[in-house]
């Protein structure tokens, strides 16, 4: 049974208790946290042991067989006052998914190669392993040379280390030496430690926070903690943040790092948070948190992929496999996106399509392994984290992805605000599908607007679309008022409304109204107040049309306050119904009648002689009824009704019960 020192010094969690002499660890002062990597049995842990004085091996059946099963935690302080963290994983073939649940953010690796065995097939998978999710440093130490009676066995095994570093990021790092037992090496082994920890790059501080699951506990008098390494950003005490895929929010009760209570934890820190509301059983491996809006939550991600070199068989379309993302692992089935096959040592785009939810951002690394019997295939770079499903012969989409994986940085951004077609992205997602930060996002998304890449059709949301996309939806307008211009020759063109219903389940009104500015702007339609036409439209009404219509205004202006309505004024007119709604609906366009009601139609100067009367009568009078309208016009019940609906539709009045106030009508100028 572990004290519960013990477990507070393995697993770095919580105590709330002491939050009152907590303190803030600031991110220059970060741990390196440094992974153990190698085959079963090499002595990882003993090792760890001697370094830290803290045994990794937590469970029973651990003890119990002699192998790390799951992942292990410890750190210690060295002479110069470095913090260093060590993830240890296991090495055995059947533990490879826990050992790749502890390699994200990591700084470094510590390879560890037995001198009385040498190279061994999980070296080779995990070195891999390491490649290719890019971890930048490391060093290599080979142990138990205790057990090697004769000195050339350690130079042989220096030797062989020597060619399987050949092209990989280890390549000329240290290879030291050591034996846990006896203590020999362990000195030149943390000088070597410590010195690269003094050269890990600065934390991606600027980034949201975000941290992968690697365990979930309940722990007495606490309740559930998690603990992982902080990958980017930082999250105080207090705090919500979101639990990804599942997008639940969360409560940080507490904090810790390194065994120490902090208000605040940052990028590259090993840490354990207390979370309040939820049950070890909802939250767990391979679950995220994050803050809200930095992640997104898809079954599908278009990646760069590349395939080992010494894979037996070439990668098939549509191969089922494991897909290792942080600490998550989950099933699934690559899409090539070009070509049939992958050849080892080749890489190519990829999409995978996944029976479980992933939450990612671009940029991130993943790992590729077979369905069954188990083995490494290969790992590559997110590009897309939440793509559309893709057709394998759309031609474009492997350039445009490529160009989003090697581009520079606005090339980059531009291709991902293309990839959102025309419902653009909004700022905050923009930042997830770049991997840029905010402060980045704002700054590029700026560039591009300057130069006319992109069009921000909301300002307050900052939804973005890319030109060549604004450019579609010009087009398709184009083909709408072409239509229109040929069934309504005798018309001004399509009124504000008419058009942006059409882009209505895409746009909002307010991105409309952007949208046919930018385009009259660009020259490519004509506004003429609430109309919009092609620049090449003419109305045409024939003579006619426009005898008609003088009639009509005739007739209408003659019924003075009342008159007749449509039926009995087609009537008079000698027109049938649909010649003469045609005729009506194109004097409303063209502003020569105004449309009160569905059968009603009045002059201009009539409505405008009602309204002087109307708000002549409203400044002496509070409030107007439809009988004292009707007897202020000397007008029938339905006129007066038909009339004060229409005005209470522009504003003009209110109505209040069987009354009608003052609305915008005292302020205008008739």
């Amino acid at each position: 049974m572990q004290t519960l020192k013990q477990l507070l010094l393995q697993t770095v969690e919580v105590n709330s208790q002491n939050a009152s002499t907590s303190k803030t660890v600031k991110p220059a002062s970060r741990p390196f946290v440094i992974g153990t990597s190698g085959h079963i049995d090499h002595g990882k842990t003993t090792l760890v042991k001697a370094l830290t004085g803290v045994d990794t091996d937590r469970w029973a059946e651990e003890k119990k067989r002699g192998i790390t099963i799951d992942l292990g935690f410890a750190h210690y302080e060295d002479e110069q006052g470095n913090q260093l963290a060590f993830v240890d994983v296991p090495g055995h073939e059947k533990f490879i998914h826990n050992m790749l649940a502890g390699v994200a953010g990591m700084d470094a690796v510590l390879l560890v190669v037995a001198a009385d065995e040498g190279v061994m097939p999980q070296t080779r998978e995990h070195l891999n392993i390491c490649n290719l999710l890019k971890i930048k440093t490391g060093l290599v130490a080979i142990t138990r040379i205790d057990l090697v009676e004769d000195s050339d066995m350690v130079e042989l095994c220096q030797e062989e280390v020597a060619e399987l570093l050949e092209g990989t990021f280890l390549e000329g790092k240290p290879v030291i030496p050591v034996s846990a037992t006896s203590g020999e090496g362990l000195t030149e082994l943390r000088q070597a430690l410590s010195k690269l920890a003094k050269q890990i790059p600065a934390a991606e501080i600027e980034k949201p926070f975000r941290l992968n699951v690697d365990r979930s506990f309940t722990l007495k008098g606490f309740g559930t903690v998690v603990t992982g390494t902080v990958l980017s950003g930082s999250v105080r005490h207090d705090e919500e943040v979101q639990q990804f895929p599942q997008q639940r929010s969360i409560r940080i009760r507490g904090l810790q790092a390194h065994s120490q209570t902090v208000n605040e934890v940052f990028a590259g820190q090993r840490a354990a948070l207390n979370l309040a509301g939820i049950s070890k059983e909802e939250i767990q491996r391979g679950d995220q948190l994050a803050k809200e809006e930095s992640l997104l939550t898809s079954y599908m991600l278009n990646a760069s992929l590349t395939l080992l070199e010494d894979v037996s068989s070439a990668l098939k379309n549509r191969t089922r496999i494991r897909l290792h993302l942080g600490s998550q692992e989950v099933f699934g089935r690559i899409v090539l996106l070009e070509g049939e096959t992958l050849s080892a040592g080749k890489t190519t785009l990829v999409q995978f399509r996944l029976e479980s939810l992933v939450s990612a951002r671009h940029g991130d690394r993943f790992i590729v392994r077979s369905y069954s019997p188990m083995f490494t295939l290969g790992g590559g770079m997110v590009i897309d984290p939440s793509p559309s499903k893709s057709r394998r012969v759309l031609h474009e989409l492997p350039e445009r992805l490529r160009r989003l994986h090697a581009g520079d940085e606005n090339v980059r951004s531009a291709e991902v605000i293309y990839l959102q077609s025309v419902k653009g992205v909004i700022e905050a997602e923009f930042s997830v599908r770049s991997g840029l930060s905010a402060k980045q996002s704002a700054k590029v998304l700026q560039l591009l607007q300057s130069q006319q890449q992109v069009l921000c059709v909301d300002p307050f949301s900052k939804r973005y679309l890319h030109v060549e996309h604004v450019e579609r939806i010009g087009d398709f307008l184009s083909k709408v008022l072409t239509i229109h211009h040929k069934k309504f020759a005798d018309r001004e063109g399509m009124s504000r409304s008419e058009l942006a219903g059409k882009l209505s389940l895409i746009f909002t009104e307010k991105e409309v109204e952007i949208l046919l500015k930018y385009m009259v702007k660009l020259g490519k339609f004509l506004q003429n107040g609430q109309y919009f036409s092609l620049t090449e439209h003419q109305p045409q009404v024939s003579q006619a049309q426009e005898a008609g219509l003088a009639r009509c205004l005739e007739l209408i202006k003659a019924g003075g306050f009342r008159p007749h309505r449509r039926t009995r004024l087609l009537e008079e007119l000698e027109m049938n119904e649909k010649e003469g709604v045609a005729m009506l609906k194109s004097a409303v366009h063209s502003k020569r009648l105004v449309r009160v009601a569905d059968d009603l139609y009045y002059a201009p100067e009539q409505t405008k002689e009602i309204l002087i009367s109307l708000k002549k009568y409203l400044q002496d009078n509070q409030s107007i009824t439809v009988i004292q309208f009707k007897e202020l016009l000397n007008i029938s019940r339905k006129h007066a009704i038909d009339l004060l609906e229409y005005f209470d539709s522009q504003h003009l009045t209110i109505r209040e019960d069987n009354h009608r106030v003052p609305g915008s009508i005292l302020a205008s100028n008739e």
